[in-house]
């Protein structure tokens, strides 16, 4: 099949398919892990991938080909009021334009997320199937931005417009509440470990907190305040923040050492992905105190290494992806004592700790996997293909 895919990338990623791709190409991309993960996924299955993207560096249609992915970039403006008073009406078009030229070649296009990829590929009038990947009200209302209220409106354009949709997890498709398919994000099948074993007592316990973003919705300061309380507990211990929004003497540090919660908090700041899977592998906990997650890629990341995972049980698709409590310990992250007690009880219960990671490890395995992920996709693009003819 000559599939499409409409969506943020990055060329460092699928450098396996292009082995003529330079060092300054391997730079461009706007992010999208999971996208990543899937066309890598359909080119192992035997697909012959088309990419239509958009990077802030590109000026003019770019094209980098290897022998089954084809990667078109346009450019994306960085001014983002000129995007907000538009509609992203460029970036639309140019993926539009990408599509057209390339309709000969390809059977469907994929578009991710509801936005300008979404409606470029609707505009071009090709079978498709948009995949939902947030919820543009629940944005809009837990971070009161110009920019998420243009979100809105080109996601509600897009429900109106497309004919067929998935979503990347059960509490997205409740909330939208339009027939599709749930396909969950992927993880690379390599990138699955085995279990660990409970580190021993009196070890020194390394936990992270890996997001972008210092907000509510995010919700560090639970995180940071419930570390701060399970040392009375258990003293031998670090918390490493990571992510935008937790550079090392930034204004949100400063905001801790005021708070008196510095205590072994590590500010690490931002990372690319290869060198965060690197660090990943080294720590014990992750605490993910999100209050809404539409997904939440670093979940399965981190449970892919073996390492225990403490989220919210009403944070949106988080108690879905840990299985209702069987493969993560669920917590409630409004309360920082409640979430604390939880620090504890995987530090000093072995058995509850090797207990997730053996769990965890299933739960990717048998839903989660790049493989049977990507079948799935396989089989909804021959789906909606038949109903094409």
């Amino acid at each position: 099949m000559n599939i499409g895919i409409a969506g943020p990338i990055e060329i460092a990623c699928l450098k396996k398919h292009l082995p003529n791709v330079t060092e300054e190409e391997c730079k461009l991309g706007l992010g999208g892990t999971a996208v990543n993960v899937l066309i890598d996924g359909l080119i192992n299955e035997g697909h012959h991938v088309t990419v239509f993207t958009l990077d802030y560096t590109i000026e003019s249609k770019y094209s980098i080909s290897g022998p089954n992915l084809k990667v078109i970039i346009g450019h994306c403006r960085t001014r983002s009021k000129m995007k907000w008073f538009d509609c992203w009406k460029a970036e639309i078009l140019q993926i539009k334009q990408f599509i057209d030229e390339e309709k000969s070649n390809i059977d469907i296009v994929n578009a991710h997320w509801s936005y300008e990829y979404a409606i470029g590929t609707i505009l071009a009038d090709v079978p498709h199937l948009i995949t939902f990947r947030d919820h543009a009200q629940t944005k809009l209302k837990l971070t009161k931005q110009p920019y998420r209220l243009t979100r809105l409106l080109m996601d509600r354009w897009v429900r109106n417009n497309a004919k067929h949709f998935s979503y990347n997890s059960m509490y997205l498709s409740v909330l939208i509440n339009l027939k599709g398919m749930v396909i969950p994000n992927p993880i690379q099948d390599a990138e699955i470990k085995t279990a660990r074993k409970h580190p021993s007592y009196g070890k020194k316990i390394k936990i992270c907190y890996i997001a972008n973003g210092w907000d509510s919705r995010k919700n560090p300061k639970a995180a940071i305040e419930a570390f701060y309380i399970a040392q009375k507990t258990y003293e031998n211990c670090e918390l490493h923040l990571i992510g935008s929004g937790f550079e090392p003497a930034g204004a949100n540090y400063n905001l801790v050492q005021k708070k008196g919660w510095s205590k072994n908090v590590h500010f690490r700041g931002k990372m690319n992905r290869s060198r965060l899977m690197e660090e990943l592998q080294h720590f014990d906990i992750l605490l993910h105190t999100a209050r809404e997650q539409s997904f939440g890629n670093i979940l399965i990341e981190a449970m892919s290494k073996g390492i225990p995972v403490i989220g919210g049980k009403d944070a949106g698709a988080v108690p879905w992806i840990l299985d209702d409590g069987y493969s993560g310990c669920l917590t409630d992250v409004k309360s920082p004592k409640i979430v604390a007690e939880h620090i504890i009880r995987l530090i000093v219960d072995g058995q509850y700790y090797e207990k997730l990671s053996r769990n965890g490890i299933i739960n990717l395995q048998t839903s989660f996997s790049q493989e049977i992920v990507c079948k799935q996709y396989i089989k909804e693009y021959n789906s909606i293909l038949e109903l094409s003819c």
